[in-house]
């Protein structure tokens, strides 16, 4: 049976909830991004009850940053492990951030790094271990980023004894200034370039969770106290309804930052990556921001001697936000095949100018939808497609969201 190499874009609301499938088609590994808002916690779960239980162990959970419509799902699932357990979490909490944070020596010419957990290679990346808060202090956060920064603090608790960062020995994850970006292989072969994020954009985010726990009167430390707050709200509890939140709980778990373009600071924390398998790419982008997705992709291109870089497909970062787009970022890359996760709610993704700018600079684009809503429905108009020479793709069942095949650029 050949293999395979799939992404699933779950049906999580106004958020992303990402499956990863690869390697052998009876029996694949599998990479969780993200976990959508509590909200569309239902559907996550159900995607993993149908796993065969002795396929329940999953090679990662790749948590991109602190929002509301990434982090929710996962404090709900990491207290069910009869759905899923980990080998690895990706994910840079208070411990990593809080610690001072420097730049890994210079790479010497020639060498390489080689991480004895997993047996891969790439750039070092981390500084030293945790060695508790020391974050400076910064202006006044909003409560949309005291409550990110929260949920921050409490899914360290949700994390518990488990493998945290282990690719990167414990430590913070980001791009260094220089030499080559950090890359890390998963079993069953998969391959990891990391785009995002820079150490100035994690001190930005440690400067604003330190502000909201001062605020909040709350120590990152104090596991005791997270636990009772996390207790406390009945969608996160061990037993707690899956219900449906209100319109006013959603608002209020989303952005960390409601800024100008690209200064979002949660969103800026995001860490994205290249996932390579069998020669296949996609770019999976979080909310980062374009100007250092765009860096990044300077410097891999370059490395890997291609003018602009070839992708099979790109998760479009922040949900399609013109925020996060550039022109100067599709430069960068060749690419036909978007993907966009949001049903539209909340702020309105995705941007029309974002995908007008998409259709406008790629020829015979592929614009993937997993949700038919108001915002993205139009985008099969017949004239539409005709002047710009696109094409659009939906779920054929609106509660099952949108996959790609990314051997055969199949969307199911």
């Amino acid at each position: 049976m050949p293999d395979i190499f799939r992404i699933e874009l779950l049906p999580a609301r106004h958020g992303d909830c990402l499956l990863l499938e690869y390697g052998d088609a009876a029996r694949p590994h599998r990479v969780l991004i993200d976990g959508g808002p509590i909200g569309a916690y239902g559907a996550l779960s159900q995607r993993l009850a149908a796993l065969p239980a002795d396929q329940r162990e999953l090679e990662l959970l790749l948590i991109t940053h602190v929002d509301g419509d990434h982090i929710e799902g996962c404090l709900k699932l990491l207290n069910h492990r009869e759905l899923a357990t980990f080998r690895d979490i990706w994910f840079n909490g208070w411990p990593h951030i809080a610690q001072p944070l420097k730049e890994p020596p210079p790479p010497r010419a020639g060498a390489t790094h080689t991480n004895n957990a997993t047996g891969v290679s790439g750039a070092p990346n981390a500084p030293n271990a945790p060695n508790g808060p020391n974050g400076p202090n910064a202006p006044g956060t909003d409560v949309n980023a005291q409550r990110s920064a929260l949920q921050g603090s409490m899914i360290s608790v949700r994390i518990e004894d488990r493998q945290w960062n282990a690719a990167f020995q414990g430590a913070p994850i980001f791009v260094p200034a220089i030499g080559p970006l950090p890359v890390r292989e998963l079993p069953g072969g998969l391959r990891l370039t990391l785009l995002s994020p820079t150490l100035e954009k994690l001190e930005k985010l440690r400067a604003a969770w330190d502000r909201a726990l001062e605020r909040a009167e709350l120590d990152a430390t104090d596991e005791v106290a997270l636990s009772a707050r996390l207790e406390g709200r009945a969608a996160f509890r061990s037993g707690g309804l899956r219900r449906r939140p209100k319109p006013e709980e959603m608002l209020s778990s989303t952005a960390l930052a409601l800024g100008p373009i690209d200064n979002a600071v949660a969103n800026g924390s995001s860490i994205a990556v290249i996932a390579e398998y069998q020669g296949r790419r996609i770019a999976l982008l979080g909310d980062a921001h374009a100007p250092t997705l765009t860096a990044a992709l300077r410097r891999l291109a370059g490395a890997a001697g291609e003018p602009r870089l070839r992708l099979d497909a790109v998760k479009m970062a922040h949900h399609g936000s013109a925020a996060n787009l550039s022109e100067d970022f599709l430069s960068r890359i060749d690419c036909a095949t978007w993907l966009i996760s949001t049903d539209g709610s909340i702020f309105n993704h995705p941007d029309d100018e974002a995908l007008h700018t998409v259709v406008r600079n790629v020829p015979g684009a592929r614009l993937l939808f997993n949700y038919r809503s108001a915002r993205t429905a139009p985008w099969n108009d017949p004239a539409l497609r005709a002047a710009h020479g696109h094409e659009a793709f939906y779920p054929a069942d609106a509660a099952a969201g949108l996959s790609l095949d990314l051997m055969t650029g199949r969307p199911t």
